[in-house]
C-alpha cells in the first residue's frame, strides 16, 4: 500500500488516471523524510466505497481535472463530455441533434454507445434524477459546470456500489468543497459565420476552513446565453438536397394534389360520416420548375419536380439560456463527525424553431377531434376553385371530382417552441467515524420539472382545415395567401402550454466501511450499504394536446401518474492474495416491485514489480426499464424523413410512440482486462480492454429498418405498418420492445508523457486518450444481427437500430493534447480525431451501397496569461484550421440535412476570450 505524498498527488493528478504504480515509486524515492512521515491521506474513488491510499486502482477510473476543464473551453456540461473518448452520441441526445424533434431541450451522456439510460450520472458519489420527459437519462447540463472540480470517469460498468444498472460505466462530477475566497469569471464566444454566439459569468465564493474552523460554505452559480444557428447560416447545411444524387430529403410542399376518397358506408347510427376512406392517391404538383418558388418549394433537378427545401429554417443549435446556483456546507460536529448538506438548482431554457407546420391528408389523419366534429381531416379543394389542377385531374382521370392538397402554414409563422426545464439536487447527511469505522448516512431528494409551450407556428388543425376546405380565396400555390387570410391562417395558432412533466426521487442511503481482519498479505477493508427510494412520475399535458388537434404533436397525448419503489443492499470487500496482489469482491441486490436481481462484482489488481500494474474484472449488471419506458401512453407522432420501399413515397410518416409495460429488465455481462506501465521516467500508458454483452435490450426499431423488414415479408414485422386500401403508410409502430441483445468490445488507450520540465523553455507535456471499438454487434428479436461499428446501414440499405436515434460508433476516436506552461504564461493545442466510417446510400442508387466519409480531425488553441495580480485571461479558438463538415447523407435521422450534427459542431471556427478574478 502506498502512501499519499505531495508529489505523488501531484503526479497523478498531471497524469489523471493513467499512472501507474512506478510513478509512485519514483516520488516516494524523491521525497524527504519529513515528507514521509506524513500521515497517509485515505479517499474514496469513484468504483468502490472503501476508503484507500489513493493509487491506480483495480478498475479503470479516467480523471478529467480542473486545468482539463478549462482547457477545453467548454461552457457547459455536456460540451464537457464530447472530450470523452469513450463518450458516444449513439444512444445519447444533444439539443443540436434534437432540432425538431421531442428531446425537450435534454442533453445526455452515453458510455460505450450503450445509451444513456445505461450511462450512471452522479455528483459527489450520489445519483442524480432522470429528466421528466424521458424518464431514462440524466440531464447533463442541468450541473453548474461552475461547481466542478474535476470528474471520474468509471469506464468499467456493472457497479455493485452505485448500481447495477451502470451498465456502460459512471460519470462522477466533483464539485468544488472546502473553497475560501471569491472568484469571478467571464466568457465570450463569437462564431465565424455569425450565430452561435455565447456570453457567460461565473462566481465561486467559499466561507470557512473546515479543518481549522469547523465548518465551510461553498457556492457557485453561473448563467449563460447561446444564440441559434439556423441552417441558412451554413453554406453546408443550407440545402435539404444536392443536385448530384448523392442526398436527397425533403419535406411537405404546398400544393401537392391528391385524389379525394371519403367513406361512403353509413356507421351505426346509419349516417354516412364526413371521414376519409383512405388518404388518397398522389396525383402530382400544381407547380413546375419555372415557378417552384412562389409556394416556397424549390426544384429538384434529381427528381424533376418542386419540393420543399425545410433545411435554412431548421435550428442546427437552439437558443439557449440557462442558470444554477450550487453550493456544499459541512460542519464538523467533533473530530469523528460532521454533518454535510449539498445540492444545486439549475433552470435551462431552450428554444427551438422550425419550418411553418405542414398539412395532408396523412397527418390530419391521426388528430381524433376530426372524428368528433364530423368533419373531413383534410383541405379539400373544389372542382368549381379557380386553383383547381384541372390539367392534373384529367391525367389522372379524376376531372370534376374534388381532390384533397397539401399545404404547409407559412402564415402561421416558423414553428417555435420553449422547453423550460427546472432541476434540484439536494443531499442532508452525516458522515464520520465510530471505532475505526467510516460512516455515511445520507437522504437525496431529485426532481425534474420540465415544461413545453407552444409560441408560433403550431395550429388547431380542425380549425384551420376548416378555414380552408372549399375556400375560393385558398391559393395553395402560393407561400403567402391575401393579407385578410393570412391574418386568419395566424389566428389558427394554439399558443400555451403543451405538456408538463415531472419526476423525482427521495432517497435514503446508508453505508459502513473500514478493516475487517488481518491476513498474511495485508488487511481486509469492507464495506456494506443499502438504500431506498421512492420514485414518482406525473406527466400532465395540455387540453388541446390531450385533444390530438394541436398540429405538429401527434395523436392525443393522455395524462400519466406513476410511481414505484426499490431498494437494494451491497456488500464489498478487498482482499490481499499475496503480496501486490489483492482483489476487490462486490455483490448487489435491487428489488423493485415487478422484479429484482442479485449481480456480482470481482477485479484483481496485480503489481509484480513497481513500473507495471496488471489489472482485470468480471461482473453482472441489471437494469429495470424506468417509469416511462414501461408506462408512458402511447400517442402518434411523425417520423424522419425516409422513404417507403413499397410505394417509393418520400417523406414523413405516421408512427405509434411510448412505453410498453410488458417490457422485461435489461441483463449484462462484462469484463475487463488492463495494464498500466512507465517503461521511462514521466512516461505512463494504460491500456484497457473491455467487453460488454447486454440481453433484452430495451429499445425502439428504426422506422426504415422497420418497413425494410415488412416489405420483405418478415412476420416479426408486418404487423407493425399499417396501410390504407390504397396501399399508403398509415402508421408505424415505434413503441418501446425488448429488442435481443448488444455485444460490445473494444479498447481504452490513455498516455501521458511529461515531455520536457525545464527552468529556460517551460514545462512540456503530451496527453492521449482513445477508444477503439472492434465490436457493435445489435441482434434484434428475430435473430437479425446489425454490425453497427463505423456503419449506418445494413446491406438491404436500412438505417441500424442502434444510430437510428442519432451518432456513429466510430471505430477509433482519441484526443490528444500538448500543452507548454512557463511562468505567468499557458499553451495548448489540441487534435480531436475519428477515424471513418461507411455512411447511407447515394439517393440515386439502384443499389444499397453504402458511402464512405473519411476521417476527421479538428484543432483546437488556447492560451493563458496569469501575470496579472489575481487576474487570469484566456483566450482560445476551436477549430482552429476552420474545417467544415464532410457531406453526409445520415439515412434521414435528423432535420439537418449535409452534415452530422452528433460529431460536427456548427460552431465552426469559434474564437472566445475569458477572465478570472481572484478577490
Amino acid at each position: 500500500m502506498f502512501k499519499e505524498k505531495t508529489l505523488s498527488r501531484a503526479v497523478r493528478v498531471m497524469f489523471a488516471g493513467a499512472v501507474g504504480a512506478g510513478m509512485f515509486g519514483q516520488a516516494l524515492a524523491q521525497e524527504s523524510a519529513q515528507e514521509s512521515a506524513k500521515p497517509i491521506a485515505r479517499v474514496e474513488v469513484t468504483g468502490s466505497s472503501i476508503k484507500r491510499a489513493d493509487v491506480e486502482g483495480a478498475l479503470p477510473v479516467q480523471m478529467v481535472t480542473a486545468a482539463d476543464i478549462k482547457r477545453s473551453g467548454a461552457t457547459n456540461t455536456a460540451e464537457l463530455l464530447t472530450t470523452l473518448t469513450s463518450n458516444a452520441m449513439a444512444g445519447a441526445t444533444n439539443q443540436a441533434e434534437g432540432a425538431g424533434q421531442s428531446t425537450y431541450g435534454m442533453s445526455s451522456a452515453s458510455l460505450r454507445g450503450l445509451g444513456s439510460s445505461k450511462t450512471l450520472v452522479l455528483v459527489n458519489g450520489r445519483r442524480l434524477g432522470n429528466y421528466a420527459t424521458d424518464g431514462t437519462a440524466v440531464d447533463v447540463n442541468a450541473i453548474p459546470l461552475a461547481s466542478i472540480d474535476h470528474v471520474e470517469v468509471l469506464k468499467d460498468g456493472a457497479s455493485g456500489v452505485y448500481g447495477s444498472d451502470a451498465i456502460g460505466g459512471v460519470i462522477n462530477f466533483i464539485t468544488r468543497q472546502n473553497y475560501q475566497g471569491v472568484e469571478a469569471t467571464a466568457y465570450t464566444s463569437v462564431s465565424r459565420y455569425g450565430g452561435g454566439q455565447t456570453h457567460k459569468a461565473s462566481l465561486l465564493g467559499g466561507w470557512g476552513d473546515f479543518d481549522s474552523d469547523r465548518y465551510n460554505i461553498t457556492l457557485s452559480a453561473d448563467v449563460s446565453k447561446d444564440d441559434a444557428i439556423f441552417g441558412r447560416q451554413r453554406d453546408y447545411a443550407r440545402n435539404a438536397w444536392n443536385n448530384n444524387g448523392l442526398r436527397d430529403a425533403s419535406a411537405t410542399p404546398s400544393g401537392a394534389y391528391s385524389t379525394f376518397d371519403p367513406s361512403t358506408t353509413p356507421n351505426a347510427m346509419g349516417v354516412v360520416p364526413n371521414s376519409l376512406n383512405s388518404i388518397g392517391t398522389g396525383i402530382g404538383h400544381g407547380l413546375s420548375q419555372a415557378n417552384c418558388a412562389a409556394n416556397g418549394s424549390a426544384w429538384d433537378a434529381n427528381l424533376g419536380k418542386c419540393r420543399f427545401d425545410s433545411s435554412p429554417y431548421v435550428n442546427l443549435v437552439p437558443a439557449a439560456k440557462r442558470a444554477n446556483i450550487g453550493g456544499n456546507f459541512r460542519f464538523k460536529l467533533n473530530d469523528n463527525a460532521e454533518f454535510f448538506m449539498e445540492g444545486f438548482v439549475s433552470r435551462n431554457e431552450t428554444t427551438q424553431q422550425a419550418q411553418a407546420s405542414p398539412y395532408s391528408a396523412s397527418f390530419l389523419s391521426t388528430d381524433p377531434a376530426f372524428a368528433t366534429n364530423n368533419q373531413y381531416p383534410a383541405i379539400v379543394v373544389s372542382p368549381n376553385s379557380q386553383y383547381y389542377p384541372t390539367a392534373l385531374a384529367t391525367a389522372a382521370g379524376v376531372n370534376g371530382q374534388p381532390l384533397t392538397v397539401s399545404y404547409r402554414a407559412f402564415d402561421g409563422g416558423d414553428r417555435i417552441a420553449k422547453d423550460t426545464a427546472i432541476a434540484s439536487h439536494l443531499v442532508l447527511g452525516f458522515r464520520g467515524n465510530v471505532k475505526g469505522y467510516d460512516y455515511d448516512v445520507a437522504y437525496t431528494h431529485n426532481s425534474s420539472d420540465v415544461t413545453e409551450r407552444a409560441i408560433q407556428g403550431y395550429q388547431r388543425q380542425t380549425e384551420l382545415v376548416k378555414l380552408l376546405s372549399n375556400n375560393p380565396d385558398f391559393n395553395p400555390l402560393v407561400q403567402y395567401q391575401s393579407a385578410d387570410l393570412a391574418r386568419k391562417i395566424y389566428g389558427t395558432n394554439y399558443v400555451g402550454p403543451v405538456m408538463n412533466a415531472v419526476l423525482r426521487n427521495d432517497a435514503l442511503n446508508a453505508r459502513i466501511s473500514g478493516d475487517l481482519v488481518q491476513l498474511p498479505a495485508g488487511m481486509v477493508k469492507f464495506a456494506v450499504g443499502a438504500s431506498m427510494s421512492d420514485e414518482n412520475l406525473a406527466i400532465n399535458p395540455s387540453a388541446a394536446y390531450q385533444s390530438g388537434d394541436v398540429s405538429g404533436y401527434g395523436g392525443a397525448q393522455l395524462p400519466l401518474s406513476a410511481s414505484r419503489n426499490s431498494s437494494a443492499v451491497f456488500a464489498e470487500a478487498i482482499v490481499p492474495i499475496v503480496k501486490n496482489l489483492e482483489a476487490d469482491l462486490a455483490v448487489r441486490h435491487d428489488r423493485y416491485p415487478n422484479a429484482s436481481a442479485t449481480n456480482p462484482k470481482v477485479s484483481l489488481r496485480w503489481q509484480p514489480i513497481s513500473q507495471v500494474l496488471l489489472r482485470g474484472s468480471y461482473g453482472k449488471g441489471f437494469r429495470e426499464p424506468s417509469l416511462p419506458e414501461l408506462m408512458n401512453q402511447q400517442t402518434i407522432g411523425t417520423s424522419a424523413n425516409l422513404t417507403d420501399p413499397v410505394t417509393g413515397q418520400f417523406g414523413q410518416f405516421n408512427q405509434t410512440y411510448g412505453g410498453n409495460p410488458k417490457l422485461q429488465p435489461e441483463k449484462s455481462e462484462q469484463s475487463s482486462l488492463g495494464i498500466v506501465v512507465d517503461p521511462v521516467k514521466g512516461l505512463s500508458i494504460a491500456v484497457d480492454w473491455w467487453k460488454i454483452n447486454v440481453n433484452n435490450l430495451v429499445t425502439t426499431l428504426s422506422p426504415s429498418f422497420t418497413l425494410g423488414q415488412a416489405a420483405a415479408g418478415n412476420p416479426a414485422y408486418t404487423g407493425l405498418v399499417t396501410r390504407d386500401s390504397a396501399g399508403n403508410i398509415t402508421n408505424i409502430v415505434g413503441t418501446n420492445i425488448n429488442a435481443g441483445s448488444v455485444k460490445t468490445e473494444g479498447v481504452d488507450l490513455d498516455l501521458r508523457w511529461a515531455l520536457l520540465k525545464s527552468p529556460t523553455y517551460g514545462n512540456f507535456n503530451l496527453r492521449l486518450n482513445g477508444t477503439y471499438t472492434s465490436k457493435y454487434d445489435l441482434t434484434l428479436a428475430d435473430g437479425t444481427v446489425q454490425r453497427s461499428v463505423a456503419a449506418t446501414i445494413d446491406k438491404d440499405g436500412n438505417v441500424l437500430s442502434a444510430v437510428s436515434n442519432g451518432g456513429i460508433i466510430f471505430r477509433w476516436r482519441d484526443q490528444l493534447t500538448l500543452d507548454w506552461k512557463y511562468k505567468k504564461f499557458g499553451l495548448a493545442l489540441t487534435n480531436n480525431f475519428q477515424s471513418g466510417y461507411w455512411d447511407a446510400a447515394r439517393a440515386d442508387a439502384d443499389l444499397p451501397v453504402a458511402q464512405h466519409v473519411g476521417a476527421f480531425s479538428t484543432w483546437d488553441l488556447q492560451g493563458t496569461y496569469g501575470g496579472i495580480k489575481n487576474l487570469t485571461l484566456t483566450a482560445g479558438v476551436k477549430n482552429l484550421f476552420n474545417r467544415k463538415p464532410t457531406e453526409v447523407i445520415t439515412g434521414g435521422s435528423y432535420f439537418q440535412t449535409g452534415y452530422d450534427p452528433t460529431w460536427y459542431d456548427p460552431h465552426g471556427q469559434t474564437g472566445y476570450v475569458s477572465a478570472t478574478y481572484q478577490f
